[in-house]
């Protein structure tokens, strides 16, 4: 008899070891997700991830823990012709408003270049990026490029996105001057 509750014992001893272990693995997992976020480079890399996650309960969770609470996201979206549509909202509005756009196309961001200002808890970051969309029914893709800007804030040791603005590249203006110092699109009148 002795010998079969030492038996149970180990049981569950394996069992409360196996619970503490997955508990371990769980908070690792989360304390190496947060570092990421100390690092702008790591908040860049996880927004470029969210942003091709075309699952949009998962794109909105991604964007939850990226954004301050009133983040918001900005586009301009130039035409051939110089005229534009300026879209903003939330966070949140861009992750509702894009699901048709995920629904039709996979999308793909690659960062070109970055440059960053940044002092004690703030940081601006330009980035030019290349962006693919292809197309799910027939495979078929077009490919722009953005200039974008990036305003973090660094709180609760992490780095949050308070906002993000782009604009996508003409034909007629390289957008590889956006981050050329002292180029002007447009001249005062």
């Amino acid at each position: 008899m002795p010998l079969a509750s030492s038996v149970k014992l180990s049981s569950l001893s394996v069992n409360k070891y196996f619970l503490l272990i997955s508990f371990l693995i769980c908070l690792v997992s989360a304390k190496a997700q947060d570092s990421t976020m100390q690092t702008i480079g790591g908040i860049l890399d996880n927004y470029f991830v969210a942003a091709e996650t075309t699952d949009s309960t998962k794109r909105h969770a991604a964007f939850q823990a990226l954004f301050t609470e009133n983040g918001t996201v900005n586009s301009i979206v130039m035409n051939n012709d110089k005229s534009n549509r300026v879209k903003q909202g939330s966070w949140e509005t861009y992750v509702e408003k894009s699901m048709s756009y995920y629904n039709r196309f996979t999308p793909t961001f690659d960062e070109e270049s970055r440059e960053m200002d940044f002092y004690l808890e703030l940081a601006t970051i330009h980035c030019i990026v290349n962006h693919i969309s292809k197309k799910k029914n027939s495979g078929k893709s077009f490919q722009e490029s953005y200039w974008m800007q990036f305003d973090l804030v660094f709180l609760n040791n992490r780095w949050y996105i308070d906002n993000i603005l782009w604009v996508n590249e003409i034909p007629s203006l390289s957008i590889e001057k956006a981050l050329v110092t002292d180029t002007l699109l447009y001249r005062p009148d």
